[in-house]
């Protein structure tokens, strides 16, 4: 198993508890929508989040992930929807950072920093190549994100404590989490550990370590690779059409191919 991708494996559930979707976020996304023709493609879709939001508005959709245990759980809601939801989509286990689908999209969609878990610049604009070729003429490609915050990293470093415990859909076990967080010396790269601690139902603890890596990306470490992939790009904040004050924490980018 992948380094990153353990905690995806092991703990996917807990995304939407930490990361839910909010009415602002959901709304910005239905401006585009409405103006969309034809189908939906959300990369690093995870167990659904947005991606059912969309089906659930009326639209066909597809999503794409790297992690089985994020679309087993994303298949597992599926399979709780009406069926005329239900019918609105299909999952794929893919590398967006390399995937051929048979078809283009009116709307393609990268949300939530999963960008930033393509952790190589070559990966990165692999990945907004294959957006290219899969995008309809006209159609649009969005990109949101959370703004890297150094001044969290108080002498490189950041711990968020144990958080609130969330109850583990299959058995019921208690679950929290934290996290330990380094800035490399660089300032180019920050890397940790989640830790997961499960409180079983005989009363006895136990605790994994999931780390991860990411690299810093500031706003023009989007709009590089996005203009080397053929995008054009305007950059918006908070979920609004608000130009970059550089203090808001959501990034918004709104891309369209250069050549039309």
């Amino acid at each position: 198993m992948k380094t990153d991708l353990k905690r995806y494996e092991l703990f996917g559930w807990d995304y939407e508890h930490h990361c839910p979707l909010g009415e602002k976020e959901m709304a910005w996304y239905k401006k585009f929508l409405r103006k969309t023709v034809g189908p939906v493609l959300e990369l690093a879709c995870g167990t659904g989040r947005l991606l059912i939001s969309i089906a659930r508005e009326g639209y066909e959709v597809v999503g794409i992930d790297l992690s089985m245990g994020m679309l087993h759980l994303a298949k597992e809601r599926l399979s709780q929807l009406p069926l005329e939801v239900h019918k609105r989509i299909r999952l794929y286990n893919r590398d967006m950072s390399n995937f051929q689908l048979d078809q283009q999209f009116g709307l393609i969609l990268i949300a939530d920093n999963s960008l930033r878990e393509l952790t190589t610049k070559e990966q990165q604009l692999s990945c907004l190549k294959c957006v290219d070729h899969h995008l309809q003429p006209g159609g649009k490609f969005l990109v949101t994100v959370r703004r890297f915050d150094p001044t969290k990293f108080k002498n490189g470093r950041r711990d968020i404590p144990w958080s609130d415990p969330i109850r583990h859909p299959n058995t019921n076990d208690s679950v929290r989490r934290r996290m330990e967080i380094q800035l490399s010396e660089d300032g180019k790269w920050i890397r940790g550990v989640m830790f997961y601690k499960t409180i079983h139902a005989n009363g006895s603890e136990t605790i994994e370590e999931c780390p991860f890596e990411a690299p810093v990306m500031l706003t023009d470490d989007y709009i590089s690779p996005l203009s080397k992939a053929g995008f054009s790009s305007n950059v918006f904040v908070g979920y609004e059409k608000q130009e970059d004050d550089e203090k808001n924490s959501i990034l918004c980018f709104i891309c369209d191919k250069k050549n039309e």
